[in-house]
């Protein structure tokens, strides 16, 4: 006959298992099961090509300022020299192909850029690039002054956000001057060394947004004040074209950004069609377009055809 067991050991033993049992059932997660999940991984999102989409009219579009902004050069002010039709090219957006481009929120963007200092290098396009965004973003910060320092040709800063904003001035990127010996009227470009505008920044820029192109052309510099290029300063042999000129800048300023400014984040911006009707810039010359170019209208092509050759 079997013995029985002791009331208060039989409990012990009960309690005993519940308790090897709780803790066990809390170990688990901590040795997870060698055999792979079933759920397969989702592969990593697309980037969207924001340089492929079209532009398209937006009537309730309009910009974030009007003509009080204290940015804009007195000429290039459209709105307060009421130039025709301004509703509807303040209308046109650019919409990409496969993605949304949300509007500019000023107060993100200065958050987001708090205590950095942004500079624009190039030649009027990134001017005019400047002056919309410096107007758009004083939406969020109405006490930004004008800012002209470090050989800036123009610029702002935003106290609320501290935040520095500017253009350096430099339409080749390179340095050039009216040459003194030599060729007759020439142009001396060193390829390797910096326009003085922007050759003293050091690491002053947390973003630098650099461009050129539309000064390498010879209505800038006829052929009877060409461009003469140097490097570690002695004249290159043979001598390279204007377009040739430009290829050979490009790489060498590349070289030096990437060399000075190695935790600066670069952008290069792609140059722009020119639009001028009724003759060039300089010959009396118009902006009358309404509407965005059309491919066959684009007046740089034929220049961009002959930069890749």
């Amino acid at each position: 006959m079997a013995t029985k067991l002791p009331s208060t050991l039989l409990t012990w033993l009960v309690l005993s298992t519940c308790s090897l049992i709780f803790f066990y059932s809390k170990l688990l997660p901590l040795y997870p099961s060698s055999k792979p999940s079933k759920i397969p991984s989702s592969p990593p999102p697309t980037p969207c090509n924001l340089f492929s989409g079209k532009w398209v009219i937006d009537p309730r579009r309009r910009p974030l300022y009007d003509e009080t902004c204290p940015f804009h050069r007195n000429a290039w002010n459209c709105i307060r020299n009421q130039r025709d039709n301004m509703n509807r090219i303040n209308s046109w957006k650019w919409v990409p192909e496969e993605c949304e481009l949300h509007e500019i929120d000023p107060f993100e963007l200065m958050t987001l850029m708090r205590d950095k200092r942004i500079g624009f290098i190039g030649d009027s396009l990134n001017e005019n690039f400047l002056v919309s965004l410096l107007c758009t973003l004083r939406v969020a910060d109405t006490g930004a002054k004008k800012w002209k320092r470090k050989g800036a040709w123009r610029g702002a800063y935003f106290p609320k956000f501290n935040v520095t904003i500017a253009y350096h001035r430099a339409v080749l990127l390179a340095k050039y001057d009216q040459e003194t010996n030599g060729i007759n009227g020439a142009h001396r470009v060193d390829v390797d060394i910096p326009a003085k505008e922007w050759a003293e920044i050091g690491g002053f820029y947390d973003v630098l947004v650099f461009n050129t192109g539309h000064w390498w052309g010879y209505d800038k510099f006829p052929k009877e004040s060409p461009l003469a290029f140097y490097k570690r300063g002695k004249p290159i042999i043979p001598a390279p074209n204007m377009y040739e000129g430009l290829e050979i800048v490009l790489k060498n300023m590349v070289v030096y950004i990437e060399k000075e400014f190695p935790k600066t984040h670069k952008f290069w911006r792609l140059q722009s069609p020119r639009h001028f009707h009724g003759g060039d810039w300089n010959q009396n010359g118009s902006c009358l377009f309404d509407d965005p170019l059309k491919k066959f209208e684009k007046q740089w092509s034929k220049q961009r055809s002959k930069i890749n050759q």
